[in-house]
């Protein structure tokens, strides 16, 4: 066996003669003697050290060997297609990757909305996507790591870092229906807030490390991750904000219940969403669609939750 000497050709001959059923066949796909054709698979039978095809018959039949080979054959083709089509992208100026740092109070509606599309204008570039919280999304950006960042949880920019503004996220503080602070009616005075435990969102970065956003509690749970916040705030484990989209389903099954205090109003309060990006990178059109897809949404209500 001397596997160092197939050619792709070969691959693709011994492709097309399996779909097409026989070897005269296959020559009229590929616009070829058929004599070629058997060549071609014979060579490839001599090199790989197994008979592909069983030519005892009418029409030749895949052997066992053959058809284990086959789907062999198939993959190394899709990614030298694969290869093929993201290289002439990139020599068009088209990225090959697309990296983004998304804010964790995104609706994954809207996101997934968003990707789907991508996809569907540019198969060939691949996505690295990052969820992060407060600082760690615009430090994502900062350091190169991600060509844009979808700030929400970071109460300010950057001023080296270009912003478009996207619509906003609705807020709500909320807690258990039989938490204490459920049993209090009308507005949660500051000092009655302070003494219950506040659930909220870590940061990861050095960028606003150590520094607190919307912290109204002397006794604070920190996590990085708001599906294990989400899951804490049901079992009543403590009070804190989260996005409207992400607890609706809850509240209106009574799962959780909002509370008003001097900063959380009855119907919650609007965080405002930013696309930021740094003004020196080049923008390709991969991240051109993105920066354009994100500056036309009217809402971030998406299609999935």
């Amino acid at each position: 066996m001397n596997i160092e000497r197939l050619s792709l050709d070969q691959l693709r001959v011994f492709v097309q003669v399996a779909d097409s059923g026989s070897f005269l066949a296959a020559a009229r796909k590929l616009a070829r003697a058929q004599s070629a054709v058997s060549y071609a698979i014979a060579s490839l039978e001599d090199q790989l050290g197994v008979m592909l095809f069983d030519r005892s018959g009418y029409r030749p039949q895949l052997t066992d060997p053959g058809v284990a080979l086959l789907a062999d054959a198939r993959q190394v083709l899709d990614h030298v297609d694969s290869l093929q089509v993201r290289a002439n992208s990139y020599a068009r100026g088209q990225e090959l990757e697309v990296a983004l740092a998304v804010d964790v109070f995104f609706p994954t509606g809207c996101l997934v909305d968003l990707l789907r599309r991508f996809r569907d204008a540019f198969p060939a570039v691949t996505v690295r996507l990052e969820i992060e919280a407060l600082g760690a999304v615009a430090e994502r950006v900062l350091d190169g790591r991600a060509m844009l960042g979808i700030l929400g949880t970071l109460p300010t920019t950057p001023p080296n870092l270009l912003r478009i503004t996207l619509p906003s996220v609705r807020l709500v503080a909320v807690v258990a229906p039989h938490h204490a602070l459920a049993q209090v009616k009308g507005r949660i005075s500051e000092k009655l807030l302070s003494q219950q435990t506040q659930l909220v969102l870590s940061d990861r970065s050095e960028l606003t490390a150590r520094q607190d956003f919307s912290v109204h509690s002397r006794l604070t749970w920190r996590m990085s991750d708001l599906g294990t916040k989400h899951a804490l705030l049901r079992a009543g484990m403590g009070w804190g904000n989260m996005p409207l989209h992400v607890v609706r389903d809850d509240l209106d099954a009574g799962r959780l219940v909002t509370i008003t205090t001097t900063h959380h109003p009855p119907q919650g309060a609007e965080l405002p969403v930013q696309c930021v990006y740094k003004p020196d990178h080049k923008a390709g059109p991969a991240l051109s669609w993105w920066l354009d897809s994100l500056a036309e949404l009217k809402t971030l209500e998406g299609t999935e939750s």
